[in-house]
């Protein structure tokens, strides 16, 4: 018993560095790192009591300087060791070599986080307390601002704690296709006085998730959205390929308040609304509403109107008040580009954009099913500016025999590519005083509406395309970037005899390689 009360000490030294090793890496005081510690400290104390003789009698031999001076280059070695995993868990340096920046923070990410001026606690509720896809998630959360705090907790070991924050969801989900089983939770964001709280039944919570969730703690009001109606236009309700379901939804996301609005019945734009939405009206509007439309940015609305061809109207004098001319064509692109979305002509696809707050770092490529094309109409309205935001390549025009069943470049009749299909107007409509910012009026037309349907909201950056420009005309300028992207499943298809193949130069062809090297040198060494 004796013998075994002085090895204690070692043994709580050892307990000790390892608490240190572990707080260095995870900087993570938890319960773990907590019992690591205080074991060790325990032990020491006990091993030491056991050892006081022996130790004092040890102290003035050679042998003991010799072996000081070994434990004091094992303890420098740890703490060197241990400060270069601080360091480095500080301030970490990844390289991501995948195609879509799988394991890289989205810049939008970045922009939430760095915005954050207090604490934000996460708790993540998953069954056995951990899930390492999401912890790796939010250490690159933590390395980005040391204001993430977070901890995993295990349900039914702590249900107090999960009761207390009124968890349910939380579980193991077996997927009937392939078998596989997912671990689903809760995970409940506080930041100040708000609470946030994400629920997964039957996936995993993504960036998105969390950076969306952060995004609606910061917010001090919600911000809506209003979507005209009663005139053809897009249904923010109809989740098929033609509806703008996924557009709602992306905005709640965002944490605006998305409603509709019929203006003919309301007699003007509701006082709550931040930014309206004209999707695609296949009707011609009346003027009175379009009055109703001008008053409302007049004090400081956002405007996003979107027009397509002929035989929808094109709210030509409304966008002439305000700067734009809307032409009475359809863009062609002949560069092959449609192809790619399994199209002919009449899908522009834009890869370059022009400088401005809506395209700032938009490097996604962008298409438009079925556009008219847009252009500043030439005059002079005094406060108003007009700012193209993206054009067609050059080997496109606009179209204006649009009945005709075939199409063919006219230089009498069409416009030559580069061709604008959206433009950014703003005006000052209350000049700048002390203590309050100036009041503008903003405005984003766009040559067309499907763009943003359901069917193509999430490809390409149709969708954060969508998103900026409601951001820009709600003031939410911080929100305009390139939002987490859902990772794609990049499965690699073999064919039978492609699979057949692979299994015989695995299997036999490069085994039989090595076997007759491996014989070829033991028979040339027995030489």
């Amino acid at each position: 018993m004796n013998k075994f009360l002085q090895k204690l000490d070692t043994l709580g030294l050892l307990l000790l560095v390892g608490a240190a090793l572990y707080y260095s890496v995870t900087d993570v005081w938890d319960k773990w790192a907590l019992s690591l510690a205080i074991a060790g400290g325990l032990f020491f104390v006990l091993g030491t009591a056991a050892n006081y003789r022996q130790i004092i009698q040890s102290l003035g031999k050679r042998s003991t300087k010799y072996a000081s001076n070994y434990i004091f280059s094992v303890l420098l070695v740890v703490a060197i060791v241990a400060g270069l995993n601080f360091i480095g868990q500080r301030h970490v340096k990844r390289f991501d070599l995948t195609a879509e920046g799988t394991y890289s923070l989205a810049p939008q990410t970045l922009q939430v986080l760095d915005k954050l001026d207090r604490d934000l606690e996460i708790q993540a509720f998953f069954p056995g307390g951990d899930y390492p896809r999401l912890r790796d998630l939010l250490v690159n959360y933590k390395a980005r601002n040391r204001r993430v705090k977070y901890e995993f907790v295990d349900p039914d070991k702590q249900p107090d704690v999960a009761k207390l924050n009124d968890v349910t969801v939380y579980g193991t989900f077996s997927n009937p296709f392939t078998g596989s089983q997912l671990k689903f939770g809760t995970v409940v964001l506080r930041y100040g006085d708000k609470k946030e709280k994400i629920e997964k039944r039957s996936e995993e919570v993504r960036e998105e998730d969390l950076t969306n969730a952060i995004i609606k703690v910061q917010r001090s009001g919600v911000k809506k959205v209003y979507f005209v109606e009663g005139h053809g236009e897009k249904d923010i309700n109809d989740s098929e390929r033609g509806g703008y379901a996924s557009a709602k939804k992306a905005l709640e996301d965002q944490a605006f308040k998305v409603e509709t609005v019929n203006l003919a019945r309301e007699g003007k734009v509701p006082v709550d609304a931040k930014v309206l939405v004209m999707a695609g009206p296949t009707n011609e509007p009346f003027s009175q509403e379009m009055q109703f439309v001008t008053d409302f940015m007049n004090a400081g609305g956002g405007f996003l109107l979107m027009v397509d061809p002929s035989p929808s109207p094109s709210l030509e004098a409304f966008a002439k008040s305000w700067g734009v001319k809307v032409r009475n064509d359809v863009v062609l692109d002949v560069s092959g580009a449609g192809r790619l979305m399994g199209a002919g002509p009449t899908i522009p696809l834009v890869l370059q954009y022009e400088t401005h707050r809506i395209t700032d770092r938009f490097r996604s490529m962008t298409f438009f099913p079925y556009a008219r094309s847009l252009d500043s109409s030439g005059e002079t309205i005094s406060g108003v500016t007009v700012e193209p935001l993206f054009k067609t390549n050059p080997n496109s025009w606009g179209e204006t025999d649009i009945k005709s069943g075939e199409a063919s470049f006219s230089e009498k009749t069409d416009v030559k590519g580069p061709l604008t299909l959206a433009l950014a107007v703003s005006k000052e409509v209350k000049p700048a005083s002390e203590g309050s910012p100036a009041v503008k009026a903003r405005m984003v037309v766009v040559g067309d509406s499907d763009f943003a349907v359901n069917a193509y909201f999430p490809a390409q950056g149709n969708g954060n395309l969508f998103l900026n420009m409601v951001s820009w005309l709600g003031e939410e300028e911080d929100l305009i970037s390139i939002r987490p992207k859902a990772p794609q499943d990049r499965r690699v298809i073999l064919t039978q005899s492609q699979q057949s193949m692979l299994r015989l130069l695995v299997v036999f062809i490069l085994p039989a390689v090595a076997l007759v090297a491996g014989i070829f040198v033991w028979t040339r060494r027995r030489r």
